[in-house]
């Protein structure tokens, strides 16, 4: 896959380091067993001298250091590997396709890429990874040192693999069917539990949380209910593989007694490799169930990463340079191919000049924002940006040039200067000006922090109309030659808005400046105002003007008065 290729590749050097050290270690430890046995033998026929002990001392020392070494690969696996399956779910959103991020809901997304980085995860560490350093070389190295004491005692390992093996399936099948049924059980569970964490208000007014954790605590039994069955199978397998470990023994050491002069060492050394033979078998039986699990899961990861890109984003020519002329030109477009949204459009719009788009909701002025922005793809027409066509640019190097504040202000999580100004050295005095431009000055004098004072999550310690007016507090310190303004205003009284917007149209008359805008009186001194119905201009003009040809305009103005 290649999600798991580009993490592999990143993380290379420390798995090869991973693995090496595992089969190192796992070396040391049987092959210190095979050690053990000269000891005993040199014991019993009184031939013992220093050196075995002081060898089988240092592989003992060394196999301890190692296994602490250990530590660090598998601590810096384990959460690098889970943050950097994270990580292409976040380098997804910089390329998908505007329509299928839509399909998608925040919570739903956020479980994918939770479960599917685990997912990812655990299949590297707690499979790949734990068969090539650790289940293998065990097998095989085991085999090699019985072999090497007694090689008729191989096939007694070969018959107990398959009786181990038929046994373990049995059992394994249940196992499956248990864990499949508890990682839907779990998904419920998430699902009530995020969507009653993110919809607070909505819940508790509608008095909906009773219901809520009734069918959580139903989800908590079912679950906890799994699990106990889970390891009540686990250790039937494990008791059954044990009882079948300690009989293959008890045949071995009885052969060893009575049909063989094996020395104590010996029959030693070959107990004590039989279970580590044997171990693997039973480990690998256990995770494969976990692996064909995490499969699951992951390829619901897949399918988010999967989504259809949009290739305009990084494919097209590269704009050097913006002077902020848009033109449509007879543009059509309809959601999924059906009744079109905006119906053969057309209208310039001049650089450092500002308009206007109103109508009804439903006519189609979001649309063509998002027709603007390049997020949604016209179907016929032409869009020109200083007259070259948008379907032919690169919208990465577009977007270095635009601003686009929608009707969902984002807010993040950080400081008011922060919010503000992002990463640009900028003074507290001019800061504090911009503050006064959007009415800002009065509530900023409150914090006892000032601009160091933290807004919370999606800025939650602030009023709507506060959020709105420090993203508009933002254009007042950016670059871009495009502004768009998606009823960014909605939340101000009637006071507040015409103030500042007055503000942004002054300081900012050397851009190119769109907005929407609910009500119509904060529009007033824009050079044009489009409005719109059923995706058509109705009318075009100046405030007054439209005013005054008691048109679609004026009915709009008198509806919304």
């Amino acid at each position: 896959m290649k999600l798991f290729k580009e993490v592999i590749k990143n993380n290379k050097k420390m798995i090869i380091f991973y693995v090496l050290i595992g089969i190192v270690i796992n070396f040391l430890d049987l092959y210190g067993v095979t050690y053990y046995q000269k000891i005993l033998d040199a014991f019993q026929y009184k031939t013992l001298t220093l050196m075995p002990l002081v060898i089988y001392g240092i592989l003992l020392i060394i196999s301890t250091i190692l296994g602490y070494i250990d530590n660090y690969p598998e601590q810096q696996l384990k959460n690098k590997l889970y943050l950097d399956f994270k990580l292409q779910s976040l380098k997804k959103m910089t390329t998908i396709d505007y329509l299928e991020y839509q399909k998608i809901g925040t919570g739903k997304l956020s479980q994918k890429v939770e479960d599917g980085s685990l997912a990812s995860r655990d299949i590297l560490m707690d499979f790949w990874f734990k068969l090539f350093r650790w289940l293998l070389p065990t097998a095989l190295f085991s085999l090699i040192f019985i072999y090497r004491v007694k090689k008729e005692y191989v096939l007694f390992v070969f018959l107990g693999y398959i009786l181990v093996i038929v046994i373990s399936n049995i059992l394994l099948k249940r196992l499956y069917k248990l864990k499949e049924k508890i990682l839907l059980n779990q998904e419920f569970l998430n699902k009530h539990l995020i969507r009653g964490f993110m919809e607070l208000v909505i819940f508790r007014t509608n008095k909906m949380y009773d219901t809520e954790i009734k069918i959580t605590k139903d989800g908590i039994k079912n679950i906890v209910d799994g699990k106990t069955k889970i390891k009540l199978v686990h250790e039937i397998f494990f008791t059954t593989f044990a009882l079948i470990v300690h009989i293959l023994q008890i045949i071995v050491l009885g052969y060893a007694v009575f049909n063989s002069n094996l020395s104590v060492g010996a029959v030693v050394t070959i107990i004590t490799l039989l279970g580590k033979a044997y171990e693997p078998i039973a480990i690998f039986n256990v995770e494969y169930v976990d692996y064909k699990l995490n499969k699951v899961t992951v390829k619901k990861y897949m399918e988010l990463l999967d989504l259809k890109d949009d290739l305009s984003l990084n494919n097209g020519d590269i704009l050097k340079r913006v002077d902020g002329n848009i033109e449509f030109k007879n543009v059509s477009f309809g959601y999924n191919n059906e009744k079109m949204v905006i119906n053969n459009l057309s209208f310039k719009i001049k650089a450092n000049s500002s308009i206007a788009l109103v109508g009804e909701s439903g006519s189609g002025k979001s649309t063509i924002i998002k027709l603007i922005m390049g997020l949604i793809k016209y179907h016929n027409g032409n869009i020109l940006i200083d007259n070259k066509e948008l379907s032919k640019i690169n919208l990465n190097s577009f977007y270095d040039n635009v601003t686009y504040i929608s009707q969902d202000v984002p807010i993040f999580d950080g400081t008011l200067r922060e919010n503000l100004v992002f990463d640009k050295t900028i003074s507290d005095e001019e800061i504090i000006k911009v503050l006064k431009l959007v009415c800002l000055d009065h509530f900023y004098e409150k914090l006892s922090d000032g601009l160091d004072t933290e807004l919370g999550e999606k800025g939650i310690r602030l009023s709507g109309g506060e959020r709105e007016r420090v993203a508009l507090a933002r254009l007042f310190f950016d670059e871009s030659k495009i502004i768009i303004l998606d009823e960014a205003t909605s939340g101000l009284d009637n006071i507040t808005e015409k103030l500042v917007m007055e503000n942004v149209l002054k300081y900012l008359k050397n851009k190119t400046l769109i907005i929407i805008a609910h009500r119509l009186e904060t529009i007033k001194d824009v050079d044009t105002i489009y409005v719109l119905e059923n995706g058509s201009i109705k009318e075009q003009g100046k405030y007054q003007e439209l005013l005054l040809k008691e048109g679609y305009f004026s009915r709009l103005y008198k509806s919304i008065k």
